[in-house]
């Protein structure tokens, strides 16, 4: 049974824990089958989580020392655990990292350089709960160093909540985080913004976001039509009046939020990842898997794309497998593919918790070579 902290209709707690070993039986004999679609993007199923979860976190890194490439990280996740773990597309498998000191749910997390002190890319687990509290905690994982660092905690703890890593805002120089939206103690649906600089170890109050959410996504991109460099785009989540299909552009140039292109199903409880655009288009778009659409179990598989140079949805193949509360991540694809692939991580599914991974190859279909 589903279980959610404050009401049924927010991006729930302490729901979860059951009906899992029929359904992964079930989709085990996929692993590694694509599946084609008339728009000519490509999902493939690939090896599964070793705990399957939800409201877990992903980002893309440097894989972990002994490894070559970049390798997409699962970090936390439901039962305010602390799993860590991490997959390489060149050899198809998933292994077992360094655990996150603060165990912790329906955290955000993002690459960026590592802080000071440290060397390469580091991937960042930014708030969360942890059973008994909102968290504002903030660790770096060195994959490098298969070790964890806590960082300066964010101004307002917060869980649910999105991030990516762009352009740091004006007035200081490189990449930085951003945390955007969430609930926090005192408001379900939080419009906070900050930003966090690892060469100082700060974090610095943004422009709020237009629309106060929590349960959203987000992913950093080209700036829509009209506005130069690297935007963040905050998509989707559940307001005060339910879920939204809003976008949101942040330009840390400008330090402002724009109104963009509606989803065309409002949802929460999404996930987002940036990557070249899918066949008949240029540049790199947005895209969205999964969602809660709060029809009936809720789950659903949906996947749209965004272009920023035109202002645009497009509706693509769906999850082979619908589900909410994933993660979403962008690195080479897997084994048969070529290019860039969008990897959909764990959800909630019919049927409970799943550690199914899929992959998204946007604009390229198998390897003739394999």
């Amino acid at each position: 049974m589903l279980q959610f902290s404050n009401s049924t209709e927010r991006f729930g707690r302490l729901r979860r824990r059951a009906w899992m070993v029929a359904f992964l039986t079930v989709f085990a004999v996929l692993v590694g089958m694509p599946a084609f679609a008339v728009d000519g993007t490509v999902w493939t199923t690939l090896p599964s989580l070793s705990t399957p979860r939800d409201g877990l976190a992903a980002a893309a890194a440097p894989c972990p020392s002994g490894q070559k490439g970049t390798c997409v990280y699962a970090v936390g996740g439901d039962n305010f655990s602390g799993p860590v773990e991490s997959y390489s597309p060149a050899t198809n498998r998933w292994s077992t990292q360094a655990s996150l000191p603060t165990p912790r749910e329906e955290l955000a997390a993002a690459a960026a350089p590592c802080p000071s002190g440290q060397k390469g890319t580091c991937v960042y687990a930014i708030g969360g709960f942890t059973g008994s509290r909102i968290a504002g905690t903030v660790e770096s994982y060195n994959p490098a160093a298969n070790r964890w660092s806590t960082q300066a905690s964010l101004s307002t703890p917060r869980d649910g909540l999105a991030a990516a890593a762009a352009p740091c805002p004006s007035g200081q120089k490189g990449t930085c985080v951003y945390a955007i939206g969430g609930s926090s103690a005192t408001n379900a649906a939080e419009g906070t913004v900050e930003s966090y600089n690892p060469a100082t170890n700060a974090w610095t109050t943004q422009a709020s976001l237009p629309t106060p959410r929590d349960g959203l996504a987000a992913a950093a991109a080209p700036c829509p039509s009209g506005q130069k460099g690297t935007c963040v785009y905050a998509i989707g989540g559940f307001a005060g009046s339910g879920r939204v299909g809003t976008v949101e552009s942040y330009n840390p140039a400008t330090n402002a939020w724009s109104t963009l292109a509606s989803l065309a199903t409002p949802l929460n409880g999404l996930a987002a990842a940036a990557a070249p655009c899918p066949p008949g288009q240029s540049g790199s778009c947005v895209y969205t898997m999964g969602g809660d659409n709060g029809i009936g179990r809720g789950q659903v598989g949906t996947v749209e794309s965004y272009n920023p140079a035109t202002n645009a949805w497009t509706t693509l193949s769906s999850l082979p497998t619908p589900r909410s509360f994933l993660a979403g991540a962008t690195a080479m694809c897997p084994p048969g593919h070529r290019g860039t692939c969008i990897y959909a991580v764990g959800g909630i599914g019919n049927s409970g918790d799943v550690g199914t991974v899929e992959a998204l190859d946007p604009p390229a279909g198998p390897d003739p070579k394999h």
